[in-house]
């Protein structure tokens, strides 16, 4: 940490410039403070790490937190420089006594407050929902930003993501899709992961934006995109690859999935176009969209003629009975709180209306009006799945004419 108190009671900060043998004499003459536990800390000011305090060994702080590696430290500190460069009201490491925590940043605007938290290191689920649970308890926005050590891009338009990182997905209270930040104090440069489409329970199409810290700001960082999937076409051709080679995706949901479909005579190639489609809130599903949206087409859809009209409920009523039997799993994501997952079921239903599978005779009541059709060989899947890609895109701008918002559908 970067903040300590003295034995006058002031607070000191290494994040400005000091000469190192201005803090050696200084540590050979003063005791320094934590200012959470108050107990004892140690002033390191070596040759090659950045200037830092440090409980002593086996000491524990009130405040729990992670050994800060010298990665940490700097993009903690470039963090700090950056916010204060644009006059923003910026507190190094302040001890918020209410709540027993201390962000690395506590940034003041003129109708906020946000806690930034820089994490470079792993913590578990109950200790990151209740750090962001106390900010928010407090009326403070938690940001919580990613090292960029954890950016594993797959391709120009996706990257792996651990469940881990998937508790960075935040929408910073507004109600747009969710955005992952990340660091890089090496090359002074963030990372914004927005639109994001979990294809696997590790790959997510997505857009991939680097930002220079010395050319954006702090509102730009938080503002929202715009809504677009544009890649359409990268997701037919990795759902083909998923078709051609489901079992290497082994798993027990994949598992219960295909004794299920061999018992409607379905080869796990052969799903209809209509089951794996991105939607926008599908990032609250860990579960495939191929796995979960089959589930709905199998329990639900198909048994019913045409004709036939079931209430959201129901499509509700079949995805809760698949997540009691483990057969789906709904991610957690403490920092989303104006949507949840019944918003992508609603989506995916809303996107077989516009293919024509489903008639919305009200807002929550459906009907069927086309079967479902299940292709014969892997070939007529792949013209199937590239014909309603086509089909989607075509209402999609026929739609973005005649409406006053554009189509986020997919």
């Amino acid at each position: 940490m970067f903040v300590a108190l003295r034995e006058n009671g002031e607070y000191i900060s290494l994040v400005e410039k000091w000469k190192r043998s201005d803090l050696l004499e200084l540590r050979s003459n003063e005791s320094f403070l934590c200012p959470a536990c108050q107990s004892k800390v140690q002033l390191k000011a070596g040759m090659k790490k950045t200037h830092h305090f440090a409980h002593l060994r086996g000491a524990e702080c009130s405040v729990k937190t992670e050994p800060e590696s010298e990665y940490h430290l700097e993009g903690k500190r470039q963090l700090y420089c950056w916010i204060q460069g644009q006059g923003y009201k910026v507190q190094l490491e302040p001890y918020l006594d209410e709540i027993s925590q201390r962000p690395d940043l506590l940034v003041t605007t003129e109708d906020k407050q946000y806690a930034i938290e820089y994490q470079c290191s792993q913590i578990d689920y109950p200790l990151f929902k209740k750090r962001s649970d106390s900010y928010r308890n407090k009326g403070i926005v938690p940001i919580w930003i990613l090292g960029a050590k954890w950016f594993k891009r797959q391709s120009t338009y996706s990257v792996r993501l651990s469940p881990f990182q998937w508790l960075f997905a935040t929408s910073f209270n507004q109600p747009f899709q969710p955005s992952i930040l990340y660091y890089c104090p090496d090359t002074s440069t963030f990372v914004k992961l927005s639109n994001l489409q979990p294809f696997t329970t590790s790959e997510t199409f997505c857009t991939i934006q680097f930002h220079k810290e010395n050319v954006h700001t702090f509102p730009k960082l938080l503002a929202p995109n715009q809504p677009t999937f544009t890649y359409q076409s990268l997701w037919v051709r990795k759902k083909y690859k998923w078709r051609a080679s489901y079992s290497v995706y082994s798993s027990n949901q994949i598992a219960s999935l295909l004794s299920s479909l061999y018992q409607n005579r379905i080869p796990p190639a052969h799903l209809p176009a209509e089951a794996g489609l991105p939607v926008r809130s599908a990032y609250w599903f860990h579960t495939p969209p191929m796995i979960w949206q089959m589930w709905t087409v199998l329990d639900l859809l198909l048994p019913l003629q045409v004709g036939d009209t079931f209430f959201f409920s129901k499509a509700m009523e079949v995805i809760s009975k698949q997540i009691a039997s483990n057969n789906i799993t709904i991610r957690h994501l403490p920092l989303i709180f104006h949507t949840q997952y019944s918003l992508a079921v609603e989506e995916y239903l809303d996107l077989l209306v516009k293919a024509g599978q489903l008639k919305k005779l009200t807002q929550t009541k459906y009907q069927k009006v086309r079967e479902f059709q299940i292709p014969v060989n892997l070939e007529e899947a792949y013209n199937m799945d590239v014909a309603l890609t086509k089909r989607l895109e075509s209402v999609g701008k026929n739609e973005e004419v005649g409406m006053v918002k554009p189509n986020i559908g997919g």
